[in-house]
């Protein structure tokens, strides 16, 4: 069968554009492929925080409140007065209560500076009577 009416040219210039096409898809590819790469390495440059480090915990500001008052009561030349309010804002801690009051709490300064303005009256020194 003979195809009439079509010239070389013609016929070069289509599978030209055929060879054109395939080498756009292929640039296209590299390109999504780079990007994707690229997406990857960005992606594993990323810290997701899950839900469970949103701040501390009861517990863990428990513990926090605990030491800061405990040494707080070893470290300074308190009165006895001042130990025993100390002792008992301790005793009757209640770490939602304060959570709720003063937090959520992502850091241990966060906890210690809301101690601080909690417990600030709280301490009197002997050598200031």
């Amino acid at each position: 069968m003979e195809v009439s009416g079509v010239s070389a040219k013609a016929y070069t210039s289509a599978a030209a554009s055929v060879d054109d096409e395939e080498e756009l898809k292929e640039v296209e590819e590299e390109k999504e492929s780079e990007k994707s790469s690229k997406t990857e390495k960005q992606e594993g440059d990323k810290v997701e925080l899950s839900s469970k480090d949103d701040g501390y915990s009861e517990s863990d500001v428990e513990d926090k409140v605990s030491n800061y008052i405990q040494n707080i009561l070893a470290s300074y030349n308190l009165t006895e007065a001042s130990k025993a309010q100390l002792q008992q804002y301790l005793n009757i801690f209640d770490a939602a209560k304060f959570i709720k009051s003063y937090g959520p709490f992502t850091t241990t300064a966060e906890i210690s500076a809301a101690l601080y303005a909690v417990t600030s009256g709280m301490i009197k020194r002997q050598e200031d009577e």
